[in-house]
Parts: C-alpha cells; sequence; structure tokens
C-alpha cells in the first residue's frame, strides 16, 4: 500500500507545479480532501507514537517525534476545516488527494491489523517488528514526503486555510529529521510488475539459476493469465513433473542433511518427502482424467514456456547434465548432496527454491475453474446432441475433475505448510529466509479478513464491498450457457 501511495503521490507532486494550482487548490472539496488527508497522517503518527499498543523502547526520541508531529498535524486538519462527507471527489484534484488517502488509511489497517484490540487477544508474531524503533524511523521517512506534499498543497487553499500549511511543513521536517538513518528506508514492494521471462542456457551457475527460477515462478502466478483447455492440460502435466522433481530435491537433501550430521532434520525432511509424493500423485489424477478429453488447440504459448523453464532449471538443479531436459532420453545421474548444498544454508536455500515451486502449483491448482468452465459448456453440448432435454446437468465428469483439483489445492498446501517449517528450521540462522519462508507459509493458509478498521473514511472498507453496485446488461446473449458456468465461477 506504500508503492501505491507513493505512486499517487507523484500525481500530487505534478500537481503543485501546475501553473493553474491556484486555482483548483482554492475548490472547497479540495480543503476537504486535504483535511481528510491529514486526519489519516495523524492516526498513523499516533500509532507510530505509541507503538501501534505493542510493548517497545523509547530510545532515539522517534516515538516523541511522531507525538510532536501528530500534534502539529492535528492543528492543521482543525484549520482546513471539516472532512469530506461525499462519497466521489468533486474535482480531478480532490480524487487524486483522496487517492493517497485511501493508501495510506488501507496500509494502516494492515498495519493495525497485527496488534490487538482487546486484552483477550493475542498479537501477531510480526507485530513486535512492527513496533520496533527501526520500523518507527522508516515510517516517518515515508510520511514526511506526503506531509509536505499536503503542506505545499495548502499554500494554494486561500485564507485562512492556507495557514495550515505551517504546521504541515514544520510536522514533515520533524518526520523527516528524526526518520532519517544511515540504512536506506525501507523499499516498497513493486505493484503489478511481472517480470521479463529469462531463458534457461546450459551451465548456469547456482545464482543465475534461481533468479530464473524465481522470475518463471512470479509469471506463473499472474491468476489472470490467459489459458485454454489445452493448455490447462499442459500445466496439470508440467505440475506433476515439478512436484516429482521436487520429491527427488527433499530426498538429496535428506542424505545431504544426514552428511552434515544434523539428525533432528531428518524427520520433518521425511515428512515433506511423502507429502510431495502425494501432491505429485494428485496431479496425476488430474493428468488422466484431461487424457480423457480430445485435444483442442495448442497451450498458450507464454504460460506454457513458463511452466516449461522452470522445470528445465528445477532438473539442472538436481542432475549432473547441464543440458538436462525432460525428455525420455534425459540423463537420471544426480548430483553429489555435497555439491547441491555445502552447508545447511545452502540447504535452506534449496529448499527454499522448492517451496516456491510448491506454491506455484498450489497456484495453477486454485485457478482453474475457467478451464472446467469451459470443459463444463462443451460437455453440456455435447449431452444436449444426444440427450436433448430443457434443462441441461453438468457431467459428472466435469465435476469429478474440479473435485480433484480442490484435493490437489488442499494436499499442496499441507506440503507447503510441512516444507515452510522445515525451511524455518534450516534457515533458524538466516532470519530473511525463514520470514520468507514463514510468508509464503501464511500466503498460502491465508483466509480473507471479513472486516478492517478503516475508520474515519467518508465510507468504510467493509460498507463499499457490500454496497450492492449496477450490473452492465449485455444486448445480446453469449455464446456460453449460462447455466453450465454457475456450479464453478469462482
Amino acid at each position: 500500500m506504500t508503492a501505491l501511495a507513493a505512486e499517487h503521490l507523484i500525481d500530487l507532486k505534478t500537481a503543485v507545479h501546475a501553473p493553474d494550482i491556484a486555482h483548483h487548490a482554492a475548490q472547497p472539496a479540495v480543503r476537504a480532501e486535504l483535511s481528510q488527508l491529514a486526519h489519516v497522517l495523524v492516526r498513523y503518527h499516533d500509532q507510530i507514537a505509541t507503538g501501534f499498543g505493542v510493548p517497545h523502547t523509547h530510545d532515539h526520541g522517534v516515538r516523541d517525534a511522531a507525538h510532536r508531529a501528530s500534534t502539529l498535524i492535528d492543528h492543521a486538519a482543525q484549520i482546513l476545516g471539516p472532512r469530506p462527507t461525499t462519497e466521489t471527489p468533486e474535482t480531478t484534484l480532490a480524487e487524486k488527494i483522496r487517492c493517497v488517502s485511501l493508501a495510506l488509511g488501507c496500509g494502516l489497517d494492515l498495519l493495525a491489523s497485527h496488534t490487538p484490540t482487546t486484552l483477550t487477544e493475542t498479537i501477531s508474531p510480526d507485530a513486535p517488528t512492527i513496533a520496533a524503533t527501526d520500523t518507527a524511523r522508516a515510517l516517518l521517512h515515508h510520511l514526511s514526503d506526503h506531509t509536505a506534499t499536503a503542506a505545499h498543497l495548502t499554500k494554494h487553499t486561500g485564507a485562512p486555510a492556507n495557514t495550515a500549511s505551517r504546521p504541515l511543513l514544520t510536522a514533515a521536517v520533524l518526520s523527516r529529521v528524526f526518520g532519517a538513518d544511515q540504512r536506506p528506508p525501507i523499499e516498497p514492494v513493486p505493484l503489478h510488475r511481472t517480470p521479463e521471462r529469462i531463458p534457461p542456457t546450459a551451465g548456469e551457475d547456482i545464482n543465475q539459476s534461481i533468479t530464473g527460477i524465481n522470475a518463471s515462478i512470479q509469471r506463473l502466478n499472474k491468476p489472470d493469465a490467459p489459458g485454454s483447455i489445452t493448455t490447462w492440460r499442459y500445466l496439470a502435466r508440467a505440475a506433476a513433473i515439478i512436484c516429482d522433481i521436487n520429491s527427488k530435491t527433499i530426498l538429496h537433501l535428506t542424505r545431504r542433511i544426514e552428511e552434515l550430521n544434523e539428525p533432528h532434520h531428518i524427520p520433518h525432511l521425511k515428512q515433506v518427502a511423502q507429502s510431495a509424493r502425494k501432491t505429485s500423485g494428485r496431479w496425476k489424477a488430474i493428468i488422466r482424467r484431461w487424457d480423457a478429453y480430445d485435444h483442442f488447440g495448442h497451450p498458450a504459448t507464454g504460460i506454457a514456456t513458463d511452466a516449461s523453464d522452470l522445470i528445465i532449471r528445477l532438473g539442472r538443479l538436481i542432475h549432473t547434465d547441464p543440458a538436462w531436459t525432460p525428455s525420455p532420453r534425459a540423463s537420471c545421474r544426480m548430483k553429489p548432496p555435497a555439491q547441491l548444498a555445502v552447508t545447511t544454508t545452502d540447504a535452506a536455500r534449496v529448499a527454499t527454491v522448492t517451496l516456491k515451486a510448491f506454491e506455484a502449483c498450489n497456484v495453477i491448482a486454485a485457478h482453474h475453474r475457467t478451464a472446467i468452465n469451459d470443459l463444463a459448456v462443451i460437455d453440456v453440448l455435447q449431452q444436449q446432441q444426444q440427450h436433448p432435454t430443457f434443462r441441461p446437468r453438468v457431467p459428472a465428469s466435469t465435476r469429478h475433475l474440479l473435485r480433484l483439483y480442490e484435493a490437489t489445492e488442499t494436499q499442496g498446501t499441507e506440503t507447503v505448510t510441512t516444507l515452510g517449517h522445515t525451511v524455518e528450521a534450516l534457515a533458524a540462522g538466516n532470519p530473511a529466509q525463514a520470514d520468507e519462508a514463514r510468508l509464503i507459509i501464511r500466503r498460502s493458509a491465508a483466509t480473507s479478513q471479513s472486516t478492517l478498521a478503516a475508520a474515519g473514511f467518508p465510507a468504510s472498507i467493509d460498507e463499499c464491498l457490500t454496497t450492492p453496485h449496477p450490473v452492465a446488461r449485455h444486448t445480446a446473449p453469449t455464446s456460453k450457457s449460462t447455466n453450465a458456468q454457475k456450479p464453478f465461477r469462482s
């Protein structure tokens, strides 16, 4: 959300230097939105000042600076006047300001969701990190830019609202000074950016291989990737191969851990190997179902190529042949365990790659419904040709394939969880790698939260999600049967 707010902030910075900024900023709607933005900034600084309700140290004066900045921004908000009451911003500039407020507010909700709201609730394992002094300093550094931009916009709002720019600028300087550190601030995660494909080449070293694997996995993780029945058949076969290779990798790592004389990891790795074999078996059952249908064209080039790249690199990671490819004539000779992982840290790194590959297979299993919808339509049309009825029903074979995917996703989640905990144990000396494994575990088992405390906005998140929206009407019927798609719509 910080990255999203930063992108909208660029628009506001551009607007500040526009020749007609005085005209646009003088609108009452703009003053109201600036007041709303100030209110969100106050909430942020208040949470930083109190450590998000988590026990924390009071060193370095960071939280005291946040409290003083909060007082200044709150004074500016009072000068700017009441916050907006309309659901839709009235001007373009007001809309841009509201976008920043919403993005920052949602980010605050996500941070606050890790801390308890009552004494009976337990805090998230990530709460101490959020309340840490370094995190507070980094947040102040980010917020100072938003506060300064709001101050420069406020200068053009006209009297008496323009007097709010002084306390805002003072708060921005205060946050900037106490947010400064020898280390760079936290870098936001890029949004909606898919890496370019990195074609595999023979003889890649371990770093090049892992970079290529990560790129292929990120490309496969796109939920809106175009597909067809043949594409999904191909992806199911690719997932089965990936799981087989991963099983071999886990067994190889188990042998290496035995050589390193760390027996406490062995039972967990054996449990992962057993779960991986079950996941592979689930995918093979899906392949058998797909093979019962006729072929329809060719798989989508992009996503099929990404799956192929992933298979090739995972195979070359454990096989001695630097040009290994999945074929009947492919070499089965494996690298010595000591070459695959010299130390336990190396073993954790390879296991993390395997963990990400399993997660990619889970994503494929979770986004199968488009193909099954199309398959249901084809089955219904064929059924109608053979036995015309007034109310066609989805064939049992299609429902069976749906259940296979659901069972595969469940089994895959179990494998990811088991392997993720194993990686955490292997990476005990590498907090960053352990955190990455923990994040994948949570992402795999995540459930949507019903509400977030979006306090202070004209309309809460919960209200926006539950408000009915008009459905676009089409003048011409679609070529697919609505009744056939309904049972499988995600």
